[in-house]
């Protein structure tokens, strides 16, 4: 027959926690959280950067293709002071008061039977979409007939003309961290590209000090 031996009554093996070691883990864990937390950070302001960079880059892409398709050029425009930027339209677009676009729309055309014609922009047409929370635009850089000319406050305007040209364009952004990236625009082809700037050119280009 099988038997067993009972356990003494009052015994255990289970072994709990002293208070001491509890401190101890806590103590750790409160170590580990202040070290982890500047990288966490910074890996968010990063992330931030990165996301405003192609969100602007999608808007230029969009208002090439717009421009292409639609047969009239296009602009996005970017307001420096309060860091965000809007679709607009050479209909209604006023070059000597170009924030006057913000919440403005491309008139409506007609078919020959009296049809109206929706553009494919009318739902984001001036419309301003802000940066990212700790984002700024630190300079707008255009370059007009080997002019270049660098914008770090007011409006100023990119624009993507139907047989996707553009201008020699730089938007260069700027995170808490004092980190930075660049949106370009290639003139001849109207195509962006995102290029993140090393420490030594942005010592070259000022942009420690601002443009």
């Amino acid at each position: 027959m099988l038997s067993y031996k009972r356990k003494p009554l009052g015994k255990s093996t289970e072994h709990g926690f002293s208070l001491m070691e509890i401190m101890i883990v806590l103590s750790i864990i409160a170590v580990l959280s202040t070290v982890s937390m500047p990288v966490m950070r910074g890996f968010a302001a990063s992330r931030r950067l990165k996301s405003s960079a192609q969100s602007i880059a999608d808007t230029f892409s969009y208002a090439r293709d717009m421009a292409i398709t639609e047969r009239t050029t296009h602009l996005v425009v970017f307001d420096v002071d309060n860091n965000r930027y809007w679709l607009a339209s050479s209909e209604t677009f006023d070059v000597q008061n170009p924030i006057a676009s913000a919440g403005r729309v491309a008139a409506t055309t007609s078919t020959p039977q009296g049809q109206p014609v929706v553009s494919r922009t009318s739902g984001v047409m001036g419309i301003a979409k802000p940066l990212n929370e700790g984002i700024t635009i630190a300079a707008l850089s255009t370059t007009n007939n080997g002019v270049i000319q660098n914008l770090t406050t007011g409006v100023d305007y990119v624009y993507f003309t139907p047989t996707a040209t553009s201008v020699n364009t730089v938007v260069y952004l700027r995170n808490v961290r004092d980190h930075f990236i660049a949106v370009n625009v290639e003139a001849s082809t109207g195509r962006n590209s995102i290029q993140q700037l090393s420490s030594e050119e942005i010592q070259t280009l000022g942009l420690a000090n601002d443009l």
